[in-house]
C-alpha cells in the first residue's frame, strides 16, 4: 500500500482508505488509436511528491503519453471546471478553507477567491459560460457564483447551505456536497452525507436560484456520489460511494426523480470494502462507466432505451484506487487516475464498449483529476 503520510491533513480522500489487489489480465490485440492527438492536464493532491499541475499529451500517430514539468503554483487541484465564453478555469484547491483559482488558458492566475466553504470537490459551468457552481464537501453547501467580465466571480455568491445527517456515524455525520451540476431549468447537487439529491430552481437569465428541495432521497447509508444525466432529459444516474451501486432515476414532477432500478457496480461474489467513484456516460448514451475503490475496477454498463442497466464488464484497473478517470470516444482510449497508486493508466475501449488495457502507464503522484486543456 502506498504511504500516505505525506499528504497534508484534510486531503487524505476523505471518501476513505482501503487498498486492493488486481487480477492479472491477458491482453488482447488493440486497435489503432485514432482522432486528434490531445492537450490535457493532470490534478493533483500537493505533497513531497506531488507538485501541483502537470501537462499531458497524447500523440495519435505514435500512440503515446508524455507527462510535462509540474506548475507547483497550482495545488490541491480536485476538480475543475471551464467556461468557453469566458476562457476561464475554475481550479478547486481543496484544503479547510476552500479557494477556486481562476487561470486563464496559458495558466496565468487571474485571482483567488474563497469557495465559502470547507474542501469544495466538485465544480461546474451552466452551459451559458455565465454561471459557476461548487460543492464543498466538509461544510455540506453549495455555492453559486456569477461569472462577470474577465471571467471574474462576482460577490458575493448564492449559498445554499444543507443539514441533516444519515446512519453511517463515520461517514454521514452532517451533510457532505459531493457533485453539483446544471439542467435545464434546475441545479442539483447530491449529497454524501444525508443520502439525497436536491435541486434549486435556477433562471440563467434573472440569476434567480431558489430553495433547496429534495429531487431524491437514496436508501439509507448509500452515500450518494455523483450523478450522470442521460441526454433523453429523463433519465438519470446515481452513483452511491457507501453501498456501491448505481441508482438508475426516472424524473417525474417539478423537477424530481423516481428510482426504476439498482444495480451492484461490483462482482456478486465481491466480500471485501469498496467504494464506487466517478461515473461517465458515453456520447452515445449506450454504455455506462463507474469506477470502485478498494476492487479497484471500472463496471461497464450497456444502456438500454428505457435507462435501464445490463452490466457488461467489470475491468480491473490495474493500479490502486481509482478515484477519477477520462472518457476519450474519438481516439478510444480511457485513462485512470490512481490515487493511491501514484499513476495514470490507459485502456483502449473496444467497439462494444469494454476496456483492454495498453500496457501504458504513467507515474505521477497522487492524481485525482485530468482535465483537458482549451
Amino acid at each position: 500500500m502506498t504511504d500516505n503520510s505525506n499528504i497534508p491533513v484534510g486531503l487524505i480522500d476523505r471518501r476513505l482508505f482501503l487498498a486492493g489487489t488486481v487480477a492479472a489480465m491477458a491482453v488482447p490485440a488493440l486497435a489503432k488509436a485514432e482522432g486528434t492527438d490531445l492537450n490535457l492536464f493532470v490534478g493533483t493532491y500537493s505533497s513531497d511528491t506531488a507538485k501541483g499541475i502537470y501537462p499531458l499529451t497524447y500523440t495519435v500517430a505514435t500512440d503515446s503519453w508524455n507527462l510535462g514539468p509540474a506548475n507547483p503554483a497550482i495545488e490541491n487541484v480536485s476538480f475543475g471546471a471551464y467556461s468557453p465564453a469566458a476562457k476561464r478555469w475554475y481550479l478547486l484547491n481543496e484544503k479547510d478553507e476552500g479557494r477556486i483559482d481562476v487561470y486563464d488558458q496559458s495558466w496565468t492566475q487571474a485571482y483567488e477567491v474563497s469557495s465559502q466553504g470547507s474542501s469544495p470537490c466538485y465544480a461546474a459551468v451552466d452551459p451559458t459560460g455565465g454561471w459557476l457552481a461548487v460543492a464543498n464537501y466538509s461544510s455540506g453547501n453549495v455555492v453559486v457564483f456569477k461569472i462577470g467580465e474577465e471571467g471574474g466571480l462576482q460577490q458575493p455568491p448564492v449559498n445554499r447551505q444543507n443539514k441533516g445527517t444519515g446512519p453511517n456515524k463515520a461517514r454521514q455525520e452532517g451533510p457532505h456536497a459531493h457533485w453539483v451540476q446544471f439542467h435545464g431549468d434546475h441545479i442539483y447537487s447530491v449529497d454524501l452525507g444525508t443520502d439525497q439529491v436536491l435541486g434549486y430552481d435556477f433562471d440563467a437569465s434573472g440569476g434567480a436560484i431558489g430553495e433547496a428541495f429534495e429531487a431524491y432521497k437514496a436508501p439509507g447509508g448509500a452515500g450518494p456520489r455523483h450523478l450522470a444525466f442521460h441526454p433523453d432529459g429523463v433519465h438519470a444516474f446515481l452513483v452511491t460511494e457507501l453501498s456501491s451501486v448505481v441508482i438508475v432515476l426516472k424524473k417525474t414532477a417539478n423537477g424530481r426523480f423516481e428510482a426504476i432500478q439498482t444495480i451492484s457496480a461490483l462482482p456478486a461474489d465481491f466480500k471485501g470494502e469498496s467504494f464506487c467513484a466517478h461515473i461517465t456516460l458515453n456520447a452515445a448514451a449506450d454504455r455506462l462507466y463507474v469506477s470502485n475503490r478498494g476492487h479497484n475496477s471500472i463496471a461497464v454498463f450497456d444502456v438500454a432505451s428505457d435507462g435501464r442497466l445490463t452490466l457488461r464488464q467489470i475491468a480491473p484497473t490495474l493500479g490502486n484506487w481509482p478515484r477519477f478517470f477520462a472518457l476519450y470516444e474519438a481516439q478510444k482510449r480511457l485513462v485512470v487516475a490512481h490515487q493511491k497508486g501514484n499513476d495514470l493508466v490507459v485502456f483502449e475501449v473496444k467497439s462494444d464498449g469494454t476496456l483492454a488495457p495498453k500496457n501504458q502507464r504513467i507515474e505521477v503522484s497522487i492524481p485525482v483529476f485530468i482535465g483537458t486543456v482549451v
